[in-house]
Formats: structure tokens, C-alpha cells, sequence
């Protein structure tokens, strides 16, 4: 995961002064970098812990540009063309699938003339293409080395994963069509680790 943060804030050229959100923040692993380079974050989680983790750490280390918010992610908004760029990482995959087309077409209209939308996420089917069956079966081999513990773990996964109870993965293909739907520009991808990528669309400026 530390790889995709990385890659999404690569992504993401955060600048000094601009106005940020982080959807599932988590304990503020993005909103904490985007704040050491000069911008105003607002980190949203559903977990009152994670976010009061975010903050601690802030006054820790005298980061003063940090907000937080408790309230699911598909409950939140802001002003219309009030952010500069919208970023989360690996949360979205928790959303069922209206609700992640709700999200991007919401940060779509929070976003200003220019702005950003970053999701880093899982960005795989549950076997439908070729790639999704190369994925789970690279996924099995590892785990099956580990032995009885990977056995189970696979049992674990498998039933989270297959019935979507509470991880709801879409292909990257898929997440493409949800941004091109919501009129998002110059989208682009970065596959960073075989389950995981990350995606950028821009508002137009026009």
C-alpha cells in the first residue's frame, strides 16, 4: 500500500495553497504528506479513531492544515468548485458500485476549473478477463506457501471477495467508464502492483 500512497501523491503534484480532500483517510497517511507540501487538507473517514489518530499526529508534527471529518465517504460534500483536488486511497473499493459512480460525479462538481480527482485503489473483477485470473491466481500461490495459515486466509478472502459483502474491487477498465461519465478529462492509469492502481481525470477548464 505504501507503494500506491506514493504513486497517488506522485500523481497528484500537490502544490502549496491547494485546497485538498482526502475520501478514507484513514490514519492520514495522504492528508499528512499533502499538508507537509503546503496544502489545506480536509481528511474524511467513517472511524472516529483513524481520524483522531490523523490529528494527533498532525499536532505532533506542528502540522497546522489538517482537518478531519467523520462521516462515510458517500455522505460527504462541499461547495460546488471549492476544492483543488479530490485524492483517496484503497477505500473506495468498499463502496458498492452505485456509490462509487456517486463519488466520482460528486467530486467532480466539488472540484474547481482544472482540479483533480486521484483514486488509488484495488482495480481488478473477480476473474471475468484474463488479468483478473492471472491476479487471484498469483494472489493463491503466495498465500498457499504460507501454508495453513495461507489456507485460511484464502477461505477468508475468497468469501469477502466473490460474494462482495465488503470489498466491492472494480476493473480499472471499469473505473476509466466512471470517470469519462462524469466528463472527466486527460484521464490517465498507473498499474503500481498487480491488484492495485492508481487513476487521475481533470476538470475541464472550458
Amino acid at each position: 500500500m505504501a507503494k500506491v500512497a506514493a504513486k497517488a501523491i506522485e500523481m497528484a503534484d500537490v502544490q502549496p495553497g491547494m485546497d485538498c480532500v482526502d475520501l478514507g483517510c484513514g490514519s492520514g497517511r495522504l492528508a499528512l504528506l499533502m499538508a507537509k507540501r503546503g496544502a489545506d487538507v480536509v481528511g474524511v473517514d467513517v472511524s472516529d479513531a483513524m481520524i483522531e489518530r490523523m490529528l494527533l499526529q498532525a499536532r505532533r508534527e506542528g502540522i497546522g492544515t489538517v482537518r478531519g471529518l467523520v462521516v462515510p465517504i458517500e455522505h460527504f460534500t462541499v461547495p460546488a468548485e471549492s476544492v483543488d483536488l479530490v485524492i483517496t486511497n484503497y477505500a473506495l473499493h468498499h463502496l458498492l458500485d452505485a456509490d462509487k459512480d456517486k463519488v466520482v460525479r460528486a467530486a467532480f462538481e466539488w472540484l474547481r476549473p482544472g482540479g483533480q480527482l486521484v483514486v488509488a485503489d484495488m482495480m481488478l473483477g473477480r476473474g471475468a478477463t484474463a488479468r483478473d485470473r492471472q491476479i487471484i491466481a498469483g494472489k493463491l500461490r503466495i498465500m498457499a506457501k504460507k501454508g495453513i495459515p495461507g489456507y485460511w486466509r484464502i477461505l477468508k478472502n475468497a468469501g469477502r471477495f466473490l460474494v462482495r459483502v465488503h470489498e466491492r474491487p472494480i476493473t480499472l477498465e471499469a473505473w476509466s467508464r466512471l470517470f469519462e461519465a462524469a466528463a472527466f478529462e486527460n484521464v490517465e492509469s498507473s498499474v503500481v502492483v498487480a491488484e492495485a492502481a492508481v487513476m487521475k481525470g481533470i476538470k475541464p477548464t472550458g
